[in-house]
């Protein structure tokens, strides 16, 4: 079965991968430059930093399963302790409770891993998905409509996108009956933002914990980049700021006033020093997490001669947990039944 999968996050490329190794042809649209979507790093100052999503953390057995894979493959490595909470002005020192995982050459090779075998076109937004036929006939089911009036044939189409713009897709095709409670269902969820920034400090002492969490207005969580990687006699420090802050900023963004405010904030928490990086880099991330989660693992159309379905990060569980989630029952089921 040719399958199109829309996304290049760790929801498209778990399904992905698993639909591979059961014999799919599956070929993977990504409008930007690389996979793994919040799984994202950048080099700020010749330094790596996890500029999306910081760490992992397992609750599953599924997901813990795929995190010591990682590890013993040497892209993740276990990272505890140290763990503090900001809160009115003081730092507090948590339980070593937490075992978390980070990626200590960048997020990239997990996306790797996850892809190595996959057909992903990158630079490729998909506008639109159109149902043409049955696939008791010789003709593919689907096409998969390229913003740059490429058209592709599919058997089967997984969306993999965020909740919003899996709606903007489903749309598209809601003259197909079985789709449209799909998208009544999505245009109940929203999302929440935040920024992150990364700040280096050149010749700086060394930060006593690796990851502060925060009740700062405006940041709400920092991580210790020199705790997980060599930085030479620099500190970089990773955070993120408050959903509260990031709505109010997006109301009335300006950069210049928006970069002062996060400098003010790590100063306030930090010290005089924390105010003033010699380099400063922010990502918006526009879909951090939904704000509304569904039951279940996916949505699926329940036409079996046109296998269609979503999924992503917008179901019960922890966050970025559930996107793998997500993607692997979705993978495994499809696996099984259309073998």
């Amino acid at each position: 079965m040719k399958i199109g999968i829309i996304g290049a996050g760790i929801t498209g490329l778990t399904a992905g991968k698993v639909l591979a190794e059961a014999g799919h042809s599956v070929m993977i649209y990504e409008q930007g430059a690389f996979a793994g979507g919040r799984m994202a790093s950048m080099t700020v100052n010749q330094w790596t930093a996890d500029i999306g999503l910081p760490y992992f953390k397992s609750t599953s057995p599924e997901y813990k399963d795929f995190l010591e894979e990682l590890a013993s493959k040497n892209i993740l490595r276990e990272w505890k302790g140290d763990t503090y909470r900001y809160d009115e002005g003081k730092k507090e020192r948590l339980p070593d409770e937490e075992l978390l995982y980070i990626a200590e050459g960048g997020m990239m090779p997990v996306a790797d891993s996850l892809g190595r075998w996959l057909d992903i076109r990158f630079h490729e937004k998909i506008g639109g998905i159109t149902k043409i036929a049955s696939s008791q006939t010789k003709k593919s089911p689907w096409m998969i409509n390229s913003s740059r009036i490429e058209v592709f044939p599919a058997d089967a189409v997984i969306l993999a996108v965020p909740a919003v713009q899996a709606y903007g897709l489903v749309s598209t095709a809601q003259d197909e009956l079985p789709l449209r409670k799909m998208v009544s269902v999505l245009d109940e969820i929203s999302y929440s933002a935040c920024c992150s920034f990364v700040a280096v400090y050149e010749n700086a002492a060394m930060p006593d914990w690796k990851l502060l969490r925060s009740k700062h207005p405006v940041v709400s969580m920092i991580t210790n980049e020199s705790s997980k990687r060599e930085t030479g006699k620099d500190v970089v420090l990773v955070g993120q700021t408050s959903s509260e802050y990031t709505h109010r900023m997006q109301e009335a963004f300006d950069g210049s006033v928006h970069n002062k405010e996060i400098k003010k904030a790590l100063s306030e928490m930090l010290g005089p020093w924390a105010g003033k990086p010699a380099h400063f880099e922010t990502r918006h991330w526009k879909f951090k997490g939904p704000k509304k989660k569904l039951e279940g693992h996916y949505l699926e159309s329940d036409d079996e001669t046109a296998p269609f379905a979503v999924a992503g990060d917008f179901f019960q569980g922890v966050p970025f947990e559930t996107a793998y989630l997500s993607g692997l029952r979705l993978g495994k089921d499809w696996a099984e039944r259309f073998s």
